[in-house]
């Protein structure tokens, strides 16, 4: 019999115990079944507002969790959380599973910028891509404005009121960032008279259709819930990005590459849309064991399994045929356990930015 095991992470008053349960049956990379431990709790972190891509991340990784162990009551908690506070809440062990945006977390690994007054977060581990998300375009940030809107381009909002999602959002940094490329910024805005709100996306979209702002900043894979519930009652159109924003956001941004949305992603969206393509999977703690990353990640990108990403999120179907491309953007460190899972599977493991780092 296992003994019950205590997980103790860097950070003392967050530490709390989940311990152990029953071995139960698993497949591994082989097929056959092999006796892996049941965590008795999970905590979760980066829950965003409903149907977005962290949210609907969210949704795959529970059913993995209930899959990877099956016949076991594991407690999953889920957290709700920015991508600016996924990598603190990881690092002190408060959760042990969250939404990794690239750029975030290779801040937080490195202490610069948002987390620039912090220590280094080093407890940080990689897993795997959101297979979903990289199965669509995203061309984000995407902004969005009603279809008889006079805004044609970002250099169109030096005196409008627009929505960023929540303040300390990666959308809400990354819109920042990208103004610098027509020569704004926020505070540019504020001084023309204009607006930046901060908040719930499902909210802000509500506020654009009730003519209180005039554009809305989402990041997320096409096509979004948000904008497809947002368009069946307003007329929409999306603003696609010029060089000088591509350039900006690419510059200070390592880990985005350029995106391109085609036309007809939407029945109403005539021409295609650029955008950049973000870094997006899950990171995990260090300390979280090998086995049971192991488990998760064949469940998430081997491809017998697979299907989950289809069959969890239906907007997802045909995740499954991009199981090799699990491991192409790696910002921080493998996790252990995905390392062995993503070796087994023979899944190319391309990293970036930090990825290749030693912790």
């Amino acid at each position: 019999m296992t003994h019950p095991k205590t997980f103790k992470p860097l950070g003392g008053a967050l530490s709390r115990p989940w311990g152990i349960l029953a071995l139960t049956a698993v497949l591994g990379a082989s097929g056959l079944a092999c006796a892996q431990q049941a965590p008795e709790a999970i905590t979760l972190i980066g829950r965003g507002s409903s149907g977005s891509t962290s949210d609907l991340a969210f949704v795959v990784m529970e059913e993995a969790i209930k899959r990877s162990f099956p016949g076991q009551t594991i407690q999953i908690r889920r957290l709700p959380g920015t991508a600016s506070a996924v990598p603190p809440r990881i690092q002190n062990g408060e959760a042990q599973i969250g939404h990794g945006v690239g750029e975030s977390v290779v801040d937080a690994w490195n202490a610069e910028r948002t987390f620039a007054r912090r220590p280094k977060m080093r407890d940080l581990r990689y897993m795997g891509s959101y297979l979903g998300f990289l199965n669509k375009p995203s061309a984000s940030p995407t902004m969005v404005v009603k279809a008889n809107s006079s805004i044609k381009s970002w250099a169109d909002l030096k005196d409008k009121k627009i929505g960023v999602g929540p303040a300390d959002s990666l959308t809400a940094t990354m819109v920042n960032v990208g103004l610098r490329g027509v020569n704004l910024s926020y505070d540019q805005l504020k001084r023309n008279g204009g607006l930046v709100h901060t908040g719930d996306w499902n909210q802000q979209m509500d506020m654009l259709g009730d003519g209180q702002l005039d554009a809305v900043f989402v990041t997320a894979d096409h096509p979004s819930p948000m904008i497809t519930q947002f368009a069946a009652s307003h007329a929409a159109r999306i603003v696609s990005m010029s060089d000088g924003v591509l350039k900006s956001l690419m510059e200070n941004y390592p880990t985005m590459t350029r995106n391109v949305m085609p036309g007809k992603t939407y029945a109403w969206q005539a021409d295609e849309v650029v955008g950049v393509q973000l870094s997006l999977g899950y990171v995990v703690h260090k300390d979280l064991p090998e086995a049971t990353v192991y488990a998760i990640c064949m469940q998430l990108y081997s491809p017998k399994t697979a299907g989950i990403w289809g069959e969890s999120v239906p907007g997802w179907k045909g995740a499954e045929k991009l199981t090799d491309r699990a491991a192409q953007t790696v910002f921080v460190p493998l996790h252990p356990g995905a390392e062995r899972c993503h070796r087994e599977l023979g899944n190319p493991v391309k990293t970036i930015a930090v990825g290749a780092e030693k912790p």
